[in-house]
Parts: C-alpha cells; structure tokens; sequence
C-alpha cells in the first residue's frame, strides 16, 4: 500500500513538471517577438541626420529665407575695363585721324634703328599731345594686363576691386616717370645730355609700340570665354619677350657710349636706371597686392 502511494506521488510531481515546462514551438514564437538591434549604414543615418537638421535659414513656423550671396563686383570692374578699353580705341582712332604722321614716325623708330636716329634729331624737345597719349595708353595696357596676369594664374583676389586698378595705374605712372626723370638728371649732372636723350627716346617708342600691342590682347581677356586665355596669353608673352629683347639691344648700344666715356658711370647707370626700378616695383607689388 505505501509503494503504491509513493508511486502516485512520483507520477503527478513529473506531471506537474511537464506542464510547466513550455513546448520548443512557444519558446521559439516567444523568441522572434522579441526586439533585435538593427544596425544601419552610413549612408542611412547621414540621411537621417539631413532629415532632422533644422537649417538656420528657417524659423520656427518653418518659412525659408533666401540670402542674396552672389559677388557681382568682378562683374562689375571687367565691365568698366571693358569700357576702359573702348575709351582706349577712341583715343587711338583719334591719333590716327590728327596725328597720323607721329604714329607712322614711332612705327618706323621702333622697327629701323637708323629711323630712330633721324626722327630723334628732328623732332622738338615738347612733349606732343600725340606721345602724352600713347603713354597714357601704354601705362593703361600695362596696368590692366598685369592685374589679369595675377588675378588669373596667382588668385590675388585684392585685384578684382576698381581701386586696384586705380592704384596699378598710379604706381606704374609713378615708376615710368621716375625713371625719365632719373636719366635727365644723370644726363644733366654728368654732362650726358645727348646719349640719355637717345636712352629716353628708344625706351618710350618701345613703350608705346608695346601699349598699341597688348590692346587685342586685353579685349581677349576681359570679353572672350575663358578657354582662349591660356593661348593668348602664351602669345602675349612671346610678344612682351621681342619687347624686351629690343629694348635691350637699344639699350646696350646706348650703354655702350656710356661705357665708352666712362666706367663708373655705365655702372651707376645700370644700378639706378635699370635694376633699382624693377626691385622697388616689386617689393610695392608684393607688400601692397599680393
């Protein structure tokens, strides 16, 4: 009797357990309701990042405000030297029509040396109106092609201003003359009238042949698209370079009657009249512009 008691005791204590234990199915229900962290890409949450970010251009009742930004002041300055540069053509056409001789005599000079030679003893010791303009022009061309020159390749954005360039054509007008009085005075103080008027009078010709040159050039620069720049200007520079190759040959043989005469004076002439100037336009180039 007592074994059978114990039996039955046994038999509904492991019924109990199986009650209470939960089948594989439910454990496996129960499983998948339970959450699972899921892990998105980047490019998912920089997304919903940009979908949460308020931008400052919204208020609170979420009404956009645009701000005008755009920078139409290099605009403007290409504008006025593209008027610059009309202004330019009219004054040319202008020496043409009244001083047609002048021009076709500086063309000759600059071309034939021995023209130079003859146009030099004839002509007066007053500045025309003619050749008051084609410095004026030559200081113009010169001012705006550098200002291009480092707003283009070298990004000084201090250029794209109006004042700029105001400042350019003080600072080479302040230069050139400079250097035409240094060599007055030289040819006064040492008795050197003849050979520094020669030095003058090569040196403005090609100046202002140099001025008439670069004119189609500058029109390229500030009216044409962008892609032709780097042509034009390769040639320009092939230009500038004949230029300076004449002037150097005009100036050696002026140099050279200085040298002539005098060896300390060839020295100061080449320290003052032709290093100096070039440093001190560059140190104001880069301590002001650039």
């Amino acid at each position: 009797m007592f074994l059978l008691w114990l039996m039955m005791v046994c038999f509904s204590a492991h019924a109990q357990v199986d009650t209470l234990t939960m089948p594989d199915s439910l454990s496996l229900a129960l499983d998948s309701l339970k959450p699972t962290p899921t892990y998105d890409s980047l490019a998912v949450v920089k997304n919903t990042a940009l979908a949460k970010h308020t931008s400052i251009l919204q208020d609170t009742a979420q009404k956009v405000y645009s701000i005008d930004v755009q920078q139409t002041a290099p605009h403007k300055s290409n504008t006025v030297v593209f008027f610059v540069l009309v202004l330019l053509l009219v004054i040319l056409t202008y020496i043409k029509v009244a001083f047609g001789k002048d021009l076709e005599d500086m063309l000759q000079s600059f071309a034939n040396r021995n023209t130079a030679q003859q146009v030099l003893r004839t002509q007066s010791d007053e500045l025309s109106f003619s050749a008051l303009l084609l410095h004026f022009n030559f200081i113009i061309v010169v001012s705006l092609y550098l200002r291009f020159f480092l707003v283009k390749y070298y990004h000084v954005t201090s250029l794209e201003s109006l004042y700029s360039i105001l400042f350019l054509i003080f600072l080479f007008t302040f230069f050139y003359l400079a250097k035409l009085l240094v060599v007055k005075l030289i040819g006064v103080v040492f008795e050197l009238n003849t050979v520094c008027d020669e030095y003058i009078f090569n040196f403005t010709t090609i100046c202002k042949t140099l001025g008439l040159s670069l004119i189609p050039a500058l029109f390229i620069f500030y009216t044409a698209p962008k892609k032709f720049f780097d042509v034009v200007f390769v040639a320009s520079i092939v230009v500038i370079a004949g230029f300076i190759i004449m002037f150097i040959y005009r100036g050696l043989s002026t140099g050279y009657k200085l040298m002539y005469r005098s060896v300390y004076h060839f020295f100061i002439y080449v320290c003052v009249v032709e290093i100096s100037p070039i440093f001190l336009l560059l140190k104001l180039l880069t301590k002001t512009v650039v």
